[in-house]
């Protein structure tokens, strides 16, 4: 029995609010893209160019056989919907499916094993099997990264290694390559450097902190402390300082840009700001993660820099400054005081050493971690890239700027980022 338009539109739109896609505005819009089509009878006339212009931002007259962004896209999105159905909306009793070596969706009641009977595909028509990719660039097997940042994290703080990552073979979009410019180089032995901010961590007093003076917590703390974590009725709290703690975002900003420049082939190295000291940024291809207050290398870089990020007491909130008009950008919260739309702000200043050549930088701040996970997201999606070279063309500028700012919208929402984009530009150095 078939679907009717108004089940098709029902089941379209739980896929669509779900938490398995809430976090790629890309595969949403993929999926929503082809699910319209096909209610409107256009399943057949979907192709890979047709998605890459109207969904992915592709130019009029691109090469899909030289652009794989389509189908690495929909070998994402099929993984997706076999998450979603197999996990969140495990009892729907309809369910979308995009079979391989098609684009046309297909509504099917219950559990469907369509895919597994798809006919065998050569190897040219399979989708890549060996790497899943973000936005056309491969997200690389090799979980070094991941596993010293992410868990350390899960243990409540990040000790960081000093990371030397061995390069890939380039497989990426050439707007990314452009976008990195100096940073895109072999031999570019990229410094990733993190803010870590000054904590305050509670935890039983009995914990040690390698000789650290230890505070007693307030009562406040106790009910906080107990909602995700075990401890005895009479166990005591203290409080150390420390400055190992990384935000989620940032961790995760980090982990895009490391993904990012292995895919370009570009060496690199992942330390945090406390051991990285001014001195040892001088003279090297840069990535800074974090915002300027809990970073002197940042807080120096942005200066002079039109736009900054900065705390605004007339709002008791930190901001997107711009210094040249006086605006601010304001983050915006739900009617619980939670935030809901947050800032990123990049920064990308290439200059010329007469020793070393063309040196680049790239800051990635924003209004809490979020707001610096959305500014490399940004950084990382050709798409996002490819429309901030149109808008740049619309103002008479070829190419990249030498120096440039640019402010990221995100939705963010219980710590984590939902979706970024373009919001304005500055430039500072035209080449």
């Amino acid at each position: 029995m078939g679907c009717s338009p108004e089940e098709k539109r029902s089941v379209l739109d739980r896929a669509l609010h779900s938490r398995t896609l809430a976090r790629s505005d890309q595969l949403r819009a993929f999926l929503q893209f082809v699910c319209e089509a096909e209610m409107r009878g256009r399943g057949a006339d979907l192709t890979e160019y047709m998605i890459g212009v109207e969904v992915l931002g592709r130019p009029d007259g691109y090469s899909p056989a030289e652009d794989s962004s389509v189908r690495t896209r929909a070998y994402e999105l099929r993984h997706k919907l076999e998450k979603l159905y197999s996990m969140e909306l495990a009892h729907e009793p309809v369910q979308i499916v995009i079979p391989r070596g098609t684009y046309t969706p297909q509504y099917v009641r219950g559990a469907s094993s369509a895919q597994e009977d798809a006919a065998p595909l050569s190897p040219q028509e399979q989708d890549p099997p060996a790497e899943a990719r973000i936005d056309g660039h491969p997200r690389s097997r090799s979980i070094r990264p991941i596993s010293v940042l992410c868990g350390a994290l899960l243990g409540g703080v990040i000790t960081f290694a000093v990371l030397k990552q061995v390069p890939s073979k380039p497989d990426v979009d050439p707007v990314v390559l452009e976008a990195l410019g100096p940073l895109a180089r072999q031999n570019a032995n990229v410094l990733l450097c993190a803010a870590t901010p000054l904590h305050l961590v509670l935890g039983p007093e009995s914990h040690e902190a390698y000789g650290s003076p230890t505070y007693p917590a307030p009562p406040e703390a106790y009910p906080l402390f107990r909602q995700h974590r075990p401890l005895s009725p009479n166990s005591r709290l203290g409080m150390i300082f420390t400055d190992n703690v990384l935000g989620v975002g940032t961790m995760n900003a980090v982990v895009i840009a490391a993904n990012t420049l292995r895919s370009v082939g570009a060496s690199y190295q992942i330390l945090p700001e406390r051991v990285a000291t001014l001195g040892a940024l001088r003279g090297r291809n840069i990535m800074l993660f974090g915002a300027p207050v809990d970073s002197e290398a940042i807080s120096r870089t942005l200066q002079d820099t039109p736009l900054t990020v900065d705390y605004e007491p007339s709002v008791k909130e930190f901001v997107i400054r711009d210094r040249a008009s006086g605006r601010t950008i304001v983050p915006k919260k739900d009617v619980n005081g939670d935030f809901v739309d947050v800032y990123g702000l990049v920064t990308v200043n290439n200059t010329r050493d007469s020793e070393r050549g063309r040196l680049g930088t790239v800051v990635f701040s924003g209004i809490t971690s979020a707001g610096t996970h959305g500014a490399a997201e940004y950084f990382a999606s050709p798409r996002s890239l490819h429309n901030l070279r149109s808008i740049l063309a619309r103002e008479g500028i070829r190419g990249f700027p030498a120096a440039y700012q640019v402010v990221v919208r995100c939705k963010f929402s219980s710590m984590l980022l939902l979706s970024y984009e373009y919001d304005s530009h500055r430039i500072l150095q035209k080449e």
